[in-house]
């Protein structure tokens, strides 16, 4: 599913126009941006947690140049899934071929 399949499905779940829903939808998602961006966490009940971390400087391998760099220290955004999307997801029974039986 892409961004403008999810604005129609919001669009019809809530009865308003697609325009409205995609509004709606990236004003969600600039928020969660906004908060990340000076370290607040963002919890989504039954959907998970939207957090950063902070990678410390460190030297580690540049496969491209073959050589060994010092890597600055950043903050990155992590997402941890809550409880019940990981039971809804997690927990499907995959046949010998790994699709969902």
């Amino acid at each position: 599913m892409d961004q403008s399949e999810l604005i129609e499905k919001i669009a019809k779940e809530l009865g308003i126009s697609n325009t409205l829903s995609q509004r709606l939808l990236k004003a969600t998602l600039r928020e969660i941006r906004n908060l990340l961006r000076v370290g607040h966490a963002v919890t989504i009940p039954h959907l998970g947690t939207f957090d950063t971390a902070i990678y410390e400087r460190h030297r580690g391998y540049r496969p491209v140049s073959r050589d060994f760099a010092l890597f600055p220290k950043r903050r990155v955004p992590v997402f941890r899934t809550g409880t019940l999307l990981r039971e809804d997801v997690y927990d499907i029974e995959l046949d010998e071929a790994g699709a969902p039986s």
